[in-house]
């Protein structure tokens, strides 16, 4: 795939000096940095509802996928925009206003996080285990617990509310996904990552 900066290299018949040094970390380790992801000249805008996500939205977020390419990283960091936008886009529709919180360790969330949490928490919500449930897994699993029943329950239930949490918010998101308008992006047959 040919990309934006390699074209105009090719075309100068040199590469442009802040590329260059752009290109390692200044002879201090045996490798250079990860190269930003990078669209390639002939591709198209990623459009999600008829909005454009900035490549350099698509460009920044591609540094937290490690995968085999540039472009798998391009494309995981688009779908990625693609599902944070369309849980904006939810947000709005119901009007809810953010409310931050903070976690054990006093971080607080971005607006847009808390918007996100708060769609899935009105929305995406599991049900809660019950005790039958936390007995069967403490069953299955007694010899994973030294402890009675009444102290690992509390235990199990988090857990079991986590697993609960985690795979009704990817049926959700992953309803989301499948119903946009996505341009400029190949689907993956699964949905969302």
């Amino acid at each position: 795939m040919t990309t934006l900066i390699d074209a105009l290299a090719a075309r100068s018949g040199k590469t442009h000096p802040l590329v260059e040094a752009a290109a390692g970390c200044g002879g201090s380790c045996a490798t250079g940095p990860q190269p930003a992801a990078r669209r390639g000249v002939d591709a198209p805008p990623v459009r999600v509802n008829g909005i454009v996500i900035d490549e350099a939205d698509i460009a920044r977020e591609s540094q937290h996928h490690t995968v085999g390419s540039i472009e798998e990283a391009r494309a995981a960091a688009a779908q990625a925009l693609i599902v944070r936008h369309l849980l904006l886009e939810r947000a709005g529709e119901l009007s809810l206003a953010p409310r931050p919180e903070t976690d054990p360790l006093g971080r607080w969330e971005s607006d847009d996080e808390a918007l996100v949490r708060a769609v899935l928490d009105l929305e995406a919500a599991p049900i809660e285990p019950t005790e039958a449930e936390c007995r069967r897994v403490y069953a299955a699993q007694s010899a994973r617990f030294a402890m009675p029943f009444e102290r690992a329950e509390p235990i199990i239930r988090d857990r079991l509310r986590a697993r609960a949490w985690m795979t009704s918010a990817a049926a959700y998101v992953a309803r989301l996904y499948r119903s946009a308008r996505i341009e400029g992006l190949d689907r993956r047959p699964e949905g969302p990552p």
